[in-house]
């Protein structure tokens, strides 16, 4: 990425991948299982049974609870199922302190941070939920974007929202990164939009041979860690 001309130092850019990056979905959906059913009354290993149908997140919603509607013969329908999913799911979310500090230490370092996500609208309130909107400079979000990780536009367009307003409308910082769990989305979408990358690796191997992350990290702090020691 070119600098262009600008009015001083552009400061460099992090830009994190939200579910499994910055906030444990993973473990926020389990809660929510468990809550979902007891509401109802089902055996507890229904909710091993919720996690799989979700497998990770990457599951439609319509495919998680078509399958619970068949597997427990719920009364609702798919349709009421989502939208209550919708309004109760991210209240399961909550600060990380850990990820919050280490975000923190990295704008004190004078680094600019943002999320770039796939997900519905709703991935705001996780931002909002967990504290972490107040640490960002900008977010985008596919479905609210028209375009989804890993097509460039969305990297682009995150770039844009997150970009210095002190700076001259036509400077970029030649330091974008992209820190993510997924390796298509996260690494391969922002391989493709020329950021440099770091894979957080949740235990793990690497699997694509056809292009590596630029490092590895296990956590978010230990990302950090490796952006301030460039």
């Amino acid at each position: 990425m070119s600098t262009g001309g600008h009015n001083g130092p552009v400061s460099p850019l992090a830009l994190f991948d939200l579910d499994n990056t910055l906030v444990d979905r993973q473990a926020a959906f389990r809660r929510w299982a468990r809550q979902f059913v007891a509401d109802r009354g089902l055996e507890e290993e229904a909710v091993e049974s919720l996690c799989e149908f979700d497998d990770d997140g990457f599951a439609s919603r319509e495919r998680v609870f078509d399958a619970a509607r068949t597997q427990y013969d719920l009364p609702e329908s798919t349709e009421l199922l989502i939208a209550e999913y919708r309004v109760s799911y991210v209240t399961h979310f909550a600060p990380d302190p850990e990820v919050n500090q280490a975000i923190g230490r990295l704008r004190a370092y004078g680094w600019r941070t943002g999320v770039v996500t796939n997900g519905p609208p709703s991935q705001r309130d996780k931002l909002t939920r967990t504290g972490l909107i107040e640490l960002i400079d900008g977010y985008c979000i596919s479905e609210e974007f028209g375009v989804a990780k890993p097509d460039r536009r969305i990297f682009e367009e995150a770039i844009r929202r997150c970009a210095d307003p002190d700076a001259a409308s036509d400077a970029a910082s030649d330091t974008v990164w992209m820190v993510g769990d997924t390796p298509i989305p996260d690494i391969a979408g922002g391989r493709g939009a020329g950021l440099r990358t770091i894979w957080l690796h949740r235990g793990r191997d690497w699997e694509p041979t056809e292009y590596r992350p630029d490092a590895v990290a296990a956590t978010v702090r230990d990302a950090v860690e490796h952006l301030l020691s460039e």
